[in-house]
């Protein structure tokens, strides 16, 4: 299962990769891109979403705001994807300036370098939203920022690094999704005091390896929202810093579910787990009041 899930995301990685290379617009879009993918593998669109955000995340690809939604003229979000590697940056970056030039000329009826152009327009980049002109500009100036960080950070977007990254990733989601119930964390080392020792347990190491907020992001994209309670209830998750970044995150699922089918079914789920945080919140601020009022 695991195995397939990577081999479909390192195929999407491709198809971005093969687009901006040879494709007749360079930079594949939200508007068709996720439907042709859900279709082409068999998956809904809000696992195409999900795999692209992970592709981003492990460094394989960028994902670009092309359009900025505004519900006033009905206009929605459109994403672009280019693929995170130097040869096609740069080559990628060519062509966007010779298409923001033809671009401009039509648009403008004169003609600059796309120096000028982005001098003269970019800070006024809202007012070109959703037009072709808009889209260039961004496309121009964004790719010139992912030239510099891919150059900066050559390691961390090599090959063996993205890939490693992918796997770890897909590693963890494996034994986090075959122990639902957390039955396998449930057998984690308790101190005398029956308080949980992360020293020596299953999701101390993961934690020590990936991080809180890492973890926390997984469950939260497969809607394990009563897996993350249980570890809150069984203080695997005890840390002030750690609730407030569930309480956030949760704050901004409460807001998507709108917008996601499958979300909208864990609602109730969401609202009593951001509770559930926001009480830990509480009583871990109470208790350094009450420490910090007893040192004076």
């Amino acid at each position: 299962m695991v195995t397939n899930t990577v081999k479909t995301i390192l195929e999407i990685a491709t198809l971005i990769k093969e687009e901006n290379v040879r494709g007749k617009d360079k930079v594949p879009t939200s508007e068709r891109f996720i439907h042709q993918c859900a279709k082409n593998f068999n998956i809904s669109e809000e696992e195409v979403r999900l795999y692209l955000n992970q592709l981003q995340e492990n460094h394989f690809i960028f994902i670009i705001e092309l359009v900025r939604p505004d519900p006033k003229l009905f206009i929605q979000s459109i994403e672009g994807y280019i693929f995170a590697e130097v040869s096609i940056l740069n080559e990628l970056r060519h062509e966007l300036e010779k298409q923001l030039i033809k671009q401009y000329e039509s648009t403008m009826y004169k003609r600059k370098s796309s120096f000028q152009i982005i001098k003269e327009l970019y800070p006024r980049v809202k007012e070109f939203n959703n037009t072709p002109l808009g889209r260039l500009l961004i496309l121009n100036v964004m790719v010139e920022e992912y030239q510099k960080i891919v150059n900066a950070n050559g390691f961390e977007y090599s090959d063996n690094w993205k890939k490693e990254k992918l796997f770890k990733l897909y590693r963890y989601e494996e034994d986090a999704s075959e122990n639902q119930d957390v039955s396998d964390f449930d057998n984690d080392n308790f101190s005398s005091d029956g308080k949980f020792d992360p020293s020596n347990s299953k999701w101390g190491r993961a934690v020590n390896q990936f991080g809180v907020e890492f973890l926390v992001r997984i469950h939260f994209r497969r809607y394990e929202f009563d897996l993350v309670r249980k570890l809150i209830m069984t203080e695997k998750i005890s840390q002030l810093k750690d609730f407030l970044f569930i309480r956030k995150k949760l704050k901004e699922l409460e807001e998507r579910v709108t917008e996601d089918p499958i979300l909208s079914h864990y609602f109730e789920q969401i609202v009593q787990l951001r509770r559930l945080a926001q009480a830990k919140i509480n009583i871990i601020r109470k208790s350094e009041t009450i420490i910090n009022s007893s040192a004076k």
